[in-house]
């Protein structure tokens, strides 16, 4: 539940900002893909080539464009690497000769779509199989000209397939919440990007819908929750379930109602008085610092597509 409040929060406050840029005047939509270089470890890259890779593929992204960083990157440029001849030298000492195919992927790491690729050989020499690949690597120049068209037709291909696929998506969405299977809903409308503006603020004014409605079926949950422990006389959990429930909630009125009863019970019976407090929100000043703090604690700390370690690239890497 306290995912989904942060994320409510973040998703308003970036139509808010989206709103606010197109009021300025058109946008250039291509100029605002931002492209992140992820180097998986399922790459099969030796440390210090993964490291030296990634930073080759860093200057292709900010020389051709807007470059992102990895911790929040729905779009990435990921490699895709393999050995073409591998040989030993008849040289004294011996030395290890290898070529490499290095494809470069623009990717969307959310939807699992390749929207651009280009390809080149390397080749490198050196005393072990580790050196050999760094010496090939260090042959990849950012400044080639395939790489400009490489990142142009990329940025491309995301506008038109979010533009193309806004209907899909929303269609997609509004068949899961039927379902009641809201979280996932919610998560489809809410990776689209906002470089695809108009389907974008449409995902974003249907997301508050339909997370309203999921509010309101936890609500309920929560209650039953909280009336069933309360029944058992678990104080504890009963404290638990009804402190999830929050004023934006269907069911807010007879939680507090709950709190009143339960309240008046323990102090009739001589204990002591029960010190629980509903989640409120004093004012519109209030709720709109919590949406500013949820915002800073998902950018610090939570796990989601943003954050590009916690990817499943095994669609990129079947072998």
């Amino acid at each position: 539940m306290k995912i989904i409040l942060l994320f409510l929060a973040i998703i308003l406050m970036t139509f808010t900002a989206s709103n606010a840029q197109n009021s300025q005047g058109k946008t250039d939509d291509l100029g605002r893909v931002a492209i992140a270089a992820i180097v998986p470890d399922a790459a099969g890259l030796p440390a210090n080539s993964q490291r030296m890779l990634q930073n080759k593929m860093m200057q292709i992204a900010s020389q051709n464009g807007l470059g992102a960083t990895e911790e929040r990157a729905q779009f990435a440029m990921v490699p895709v690497i393999s050995i073409i001849t591998q040989d030993v030298t008849p040289t004294a000492p011996p030395q290890i000769a290898m070529t490499l195919e290095v494809s470069l992927y623009i990717v969307d790491a959310v939807s699992q779509n390749i929207f651009s690729q280009t390809s080149m050989e390397l080749r490198g020499v050196g005393n072990t199989e580790d050196r050999a690949y760094s010496q090939a690597l260090r042959n990849l120049n950012p400044r080639q000209g395939q790489f400009r068209g490489f990142v142009e037709k990329g940025k491309e291909k995301i506008i038109e397939y979010y533009n193309s696929q806004c209907d899909v998506i929303i269609s997609g969405s509004q068949a899961l919440a039927a379902q009641q299977q809201y979280e996932e809903a919610l998560f489809l409308l809410m990776s689209v990007p906002d470089v695809s503006r108009e389907c974008f603020n449409t995902c974003m004014t249907l997301t508050a819908d339909l997370y309203q409605q999921y509010a309101d079926q936890k609500c309920t949950e929560y209650l039953s929750e909280g009336q069933a422990a309360w029944a058992a006389k678990d104080l504890d959990k009963t404290a638990a379930s009804l402190a999830k429930i929050t004023p934006d909630m269907q069911c807010y009125e007879k939680a507090e109602r709950l709190v009143t009863t339960i309240t008046s019970a323990v102090e009739g019976e001589g204990g002591n008085s029960w010190e629980f407090k509903m989640k409120q929100y004093d004012d519109q000043i209030d709720l709109e610092k919590m949406r500013i703090e949820a915002g800073r604690d998902i950018a610090r700390s939570w796990a989601y597509w943003g954050a590009a370690k916690y990817f499943d690239w095994s669609w990129l890497y079947k072998n």
